[in-house]
């Protein structure tokens, strides 16, 4: 009896022996369904997390590949560079075209704006003259006009009625011919040409004693011929050159002051008037761009334009003068 009581006493602490380690087992058998998802949710994740840069160089690959770059420039870096082409946004933040440079650029995160070297110049270009600071002479044409001051002088100027001035002005156009590719070129033009000069006198004319006006008023056409020199740095221009001029005009009034003397001759028709006046002519101007320059001239007559007058000594007069003006060109 106590045999059989002692072994199934036994036998009962082994089973509740057996239930107390079985019970953990099956917490952790039952709690590690719950742990599994999870862990393999972060097995599936980390994958991913290292994907997402070798996609993106992938990305990069493809755009920057030689036949997608050169193309079209359209090859866009930032923050839309990994996505996929249908959820990129319009806008792009930087555009890559081939540059070349001997060494590698340092930008530092600064925006660099690269300027293209071309041929043709335009907005975003610049040609190699320029980047150079050359300025180069180039065939163009275009207009000009000037105004300034003129005078009818006499050789020596011993008399007072050797000496008249006035108002001049000009207008006309011209062409330049470049003679070497920064320095030299030949600028040559034809120009309308009108002069007004006067002189009050206290004179005896003809056993009267009073004050005469004397005006001449010549109009005339112009052919300048210059050879203009220039350094291949700069804009600024010095002239020289002849100008023959061909008389359309020319008017010569005499008028007393108490109107007992009003005389009028056209110079042209009496044959006082020489049919071809010759001058040297200094110029001075600078281009101050593309299309628009400005110019000073000094036009010094060699030849006297009359001769024998019986009204009045005007047997050795010529002209001078000094004008300034603007350029404009056709390109």
């Amino acid at each position: 009896m106590n045999l059989k009581c002692t072994g199934i006493l036994a036998a009962l602490a082994v089973s509740a022996a057996m239930a107390q380690n079985a019970a953990p087992a099956e917490t952790a058998v039952s709690a590690a369904p719950t742990a599994a998802p999870a862990q393999e949710a972060s097995a599936e994740a980390a994958p991913a997390v290292q994907a997402a840069p070798q996609d993106k160089f992938i990305a990069v690959e493809q755009e920057l590949a030689p036949e997608n770059l050169f193309a079209e420039p359209s090859a866009v870096r930032g923050a839309d560079a990994a996505k996929p082409v249908a959820q990129k946004t319009t806008t792009k933040k930087f555009v890559y075209q081939p540059v070349y440079t001997p060494a590698d650029v340092e930008t530092s995160g600064a925006v660099v704006k690269t300027i293209y070297v071309t041929e043709a110049p335009t907005a975003d270009s610049t040609d190699m003259d320029k980047l150079r600071g050359l300025v180069p002479l180039n065939f163009t044409f275009g207009v000009q006009g000037f105004i300034g001051g003129a005078f009818l002088m006499g050789d020596n100027g011993r008399y007072e009625y050797d000496d008249y001035s006035g108002l001049a002005w000009s207008a006309g156009a011209f062409a330049l011919f470049p003679l070497d590719e920064y320095n030299m070129a030949i600028k040559a033009g034809v120009m309308f040409e009108h002069d007004k000069v006067l002189n009050t006198y206290n004179y005896v004319y003809k056993e009267t004693y009073g004050e005469y006006r004397v005006t001449f008023s010549q109009y005339r056409i112009s052919l300048p011929i210059l050879l203009s020199l220039k350094s291949a740095r700069s804009s600024i221009f010095f002239d020289v050159g002849v100008q023959p001029s061909f008389a359309t005009a020319d008017k010569f009034k005499l008028k007393a002051s108490d109107k007992s003397v009003n005389i009028k001759e056209d110079m042209m028709d009496n044959d006082c008037r020489s049919a071809i006046d010759w001058s040297i002519v200094f110029g001075l101007g600078i281009r101050a761009n593309r299309y628009v320059g400005f110019d000073a001239r000094f036009t010094w007559g060699i030849n006297n334009q009359y001769e024998d007058y019986n009204g009045w000594a005007v047997n050795n007069l010529s002209s001078k003068s000094f004008t300034v003006g603007a350029t404009f060109y056709a390109f």
